[in-house]
């Protein structure tokens, strides 16, 4: 659509185009249309002859730029970019586009200085594109793992998006919120502290804000850095730049100004966060790590080698998921490696963990690409050092013939690792199947106990320079970096499903823990990090207070805290209008059949039975309870209780929903438990009973079951 004359012009002077490009409208209107016309390089070659005749003009030089980088020529964008600028160094449009090119030319480090010139001098012009080169940049920071940087910059990104695409930056937001993976100090809100000071310092400190606002934070780093001339003991200041560091994703920097900053505060709970923080940028960033290896080799033969793989005790097939829809790239099998042959015929009661095959690596193999030159290939994947290369001998030996490894690669690639001080809280046994729940979770606690009470009690710890946690404890000036440690340890188990008894470790190593939030009605709840949140207690709170604590506690899924905070809830009637209490009481029961406490988990379960779902009908809600409560019972067949509820799938949801009998079969098989039907007391015929909904063809349960309310089990 061609341009008013009235419009503001093209090449961003701020002048109307009447009054300023008016006469490159109509060539330039020709040449857009030929770019949208699907003609970019008679397009650019039309632009080039106007480049000669004006180099300076913006719009000319702006419009080449985009139609490079619309071909995917973002280096011949940022040398036009580049040209434009010598002429017009403040033109914002041309200073956002050079940004963009830059980073895809060269990488977001290359590109970072542009950047944030172009945050500084376009967030207010081009909201869209800066929100879009944000939002690029929080992926990938997710990528490299570094969390802060990449929220910070997804909240950027949210700030300045339009409003078709801000709920997709919102979910991003809350999905990185909710990420169990990530080491929950990391996650969520966290503000920069107010820094006292003379009415100078505040001027730069204000300045600084304003830079940290529009996602400059290396240069409000870098002035808070020259703060710190002034203001050397000023915990606030290293707090600050810790922050603003680890937004920029400079994560080492971050951690050596949070250590300071630690160092120098006076209370308690700040001091711990700082410290936290810095301990995981620490790890997140050392030297001192176990490289994952893979060694790649072609395949003559892929059936002849899953058939030799399959004969050999070591080697475990590993069940395949089902994949949704056609993947290329798909293993046609994986394979674990143990140090010994899996256990057959095991009595499950007599299992050690000393009696356990370990994992020694894992092996991927792929069938030839179609219509590529791709070749049938596996890939041999462990930990650098012996155990990698025991298995290596052991798939030559076995394979002999069938596998040829790549001589361009006599070493194995370096595909990843982990931080060496995370070894303690890893282990590689494998089952042999199928072993009763109940014996596996006997083996896991036992397993965490010998690690939280003798392995990670005894190992050095960098963050306590190199003493171990027992050590610490008896040094009062350890006493910050040890309860830091210990909210480590706290993330890492939450990472891995776990919940530390915090109250537990901190007695064993007689420290006091952080004291509690003050919260009064003036608080702002919502702008509380994460561990600030854990120190709420929460039977203090108005029901508000509690209900928008509970969500928040929904969301980042701190077991130990969530369980706090909905047992609050569930305490309190007068919240059910804010939440759903079904809702609450299956979270509860969740919490409670991952740490064991069974007999609790069963009287959440009776709690939900007795509300009213919000939606769905009542038949579903209860089917789910007593799916949850079928699911808990199985883990001990002896239970007493187990009879008379697999009574009830017969007798009342059998002849309603007779689809259903064989989803509940194939669960009590995975526990070896006898089908119900199988004893003639009741015979369904498949017809019988009416039913809540349309039954479907197929005869599949969770097909035909009414949707509004999925199937509850715990840990879903």
């Amino acid at each position: 659509m061609p341009l008013s004359p009235y419009d503001p012009c093209p090449c961003g002077s701020g002048k109307k185009l009447k009054f300023c490009c008016q006469s490159l409208a109509e060539e330039m209107d020709r040449i857009s249309r030929l770019a949208d016309g699907n003609q970019p390089h008679v397009a650019l070659q039309q632009l080039e002859k106007l480049a000669r005749k004006l180099p300076a003009n913006p719009w000319i030089g702006t419009t080449r730029a985009m139609i490079y980088l619309a071909l995917d020529d973002a280096t011949t964008a940022r040398d036009v970019l580049r040209d434009l600028l010598e002429h017009c160094r403040d033109n914002e449009f041309a200073l956002v586009l050079l940004a963009t090119a830059i980073f895809q030319a060269e990488g977001l480090d290359a590109a970072k200085t542009s950047i944030h010139r172009a945050f500084q001098r376009g967030a207010k012009k081009f909201p869209t594109m800066i929100s879009g080169l944000a939002a690029t940049m929080a992926s990938l920071f997710t990528q490299r793992q570094q969390v802060m940087a990449a929220r910070e910059h997804l909240s950027l990104a949210l700030r300045l998006s339009q409003q078709e695409r801000r709920q997709e930056c919102f979910v991003q937001l809350l999905k990185l919120d909710g990420d169990e993976t990530i080491p929950y100090p990391l996650r969520g809100t966290h503000l920069l502290p107010k820094i006292e000071g003379t009415e100078d310092q505040q001027k730069e400190i204000k300045k600084a804000h304003k830079y940290a606002g529009v996602g400059c934070w290396s240069t409000a780093a870098d002035l808070f850095q020259s703060l710190g001339n002034t203001l050397p003991n000023s915990a606030e200041v290293w707090h600050s730049i810790g922050l603003c560091r680890a937004w920029d994703g400079a994560e080492a920097l971050a951690a050596e100004a949070l250590h300071r900053a630690s160092q120098l505060y006076t209370e308690d709970a700040a001091a711990v966060e700082c410290e936290t923080l810095a301990q995981l940028f620490d790890r997140n960033t050392s030297t001192d790590v176990i490289e994952t290896c893979t060694y790649e080799s072609p395949i003559v033969s892929v059936g002849r080698l899953l058939t030799t793989l399959d004969e050999q005790p070591r080697f475990v097939r590993v069940k395949l998921p089902t994949s949704v829809g056609e993947s290329l790239n798909r293993p046609v099998a994986t394979y674990q490696v143990l140090d010994r042959p899996q256990l057959c015929d095991v009595d499950f009661t007599q299992l050690t963990l000393e009696s356990l095959p370990r994992l020694q690596a894992h092996l991927t193999i792929y069938d030839p690409l179609p219509d590529s030159d791709q070749q049938a290939a596996l890939f041999l994947s462990g930990d650098r050092g012996p155990e990698l290369e025991e298995s290596r001998s052991l798939l030559e030996a076995a394979t002999t013939g069938l596998i040829k490894w790549r001589t361009d690669k006599p070493q194995p690639e370096v595909t990843g690792g982990i931080p060496a001080e995370l070894q303690s809280l890893r282990w590689r046994w494998i089952f042999p199947e199928p072993i009763p729940v109940r014996c596996s979770r006997e083996l896991i606690d036992q397993q965490w106990r010998v690690t939280l009470d003798e392995v990670w009690m005894t190992c050095g710890l960098k963050g306590l320079h190199g003493r171990t946690p027992r050590e610490a404890a008896a040094e009062p000036a350890q006493r910050i970096p040890l309860l830091a440690a210990i909210h480590v340890l706290d993330s890492q188990c939450e990472s891995q499903g776990r919940t530390l008894d915090l109250e537990q470790m901190l007695a064993k190593l007689g420290l006091l823990g952080l004291p509690p939030l003050e919260v009064d009605e003036q608080t702002s709840l919502s702008s509380q990090s994460v561990m600030n949140l854990h120190r709420i207690l929460v039977e203090r709170l108005t029901d508000a207070q509690l209900t928008s604590v509970a969500n928040r506690a929904i969301l980042t899924r701190h077991s130990r805290f969530l369980y706090q905070a909905l047992k609050a809830v569930a305490a309190r009637p007068s919240c059910e209008e804010e939440v759903e209490a079904s809702r609450v009481y299956r979270t509860l029961t969740d919490l409670c059949a991952k740490n064991g406490q069974r007999e609790e988990a069963f009287r959440w379960i009776n709690a939900a039975r007795e509300k009213e779902p919000r939606q769905g009908s009542n038949f579903e809600h209860q089917w789910s309870c007593d799916m949850t409560e079928l699911s808990l019972r199985l883990e001990s067949p002896e239970d007493p209780a187990l009879k008379p509820l697999l009574d009830r799938f017969v007798t009342y949801y059998s002849p309603k929903v007779p689809q259903m009998r064989g989803h509940v079969e194939r669960l009590l098989e995975t526990y070896g438990v006898p089908s119900p039907w199988d004893t003639g007391i009741v015979v369904v015929d498949g017809q019988g009973g009416s039913t809540t909904g349309k039954i479907s063809p197929t005869g599949s349960f969770m097909e035909q079951a009414p949707t509004t309310a999925p199937l509850w089990l715990p840990g879903q």
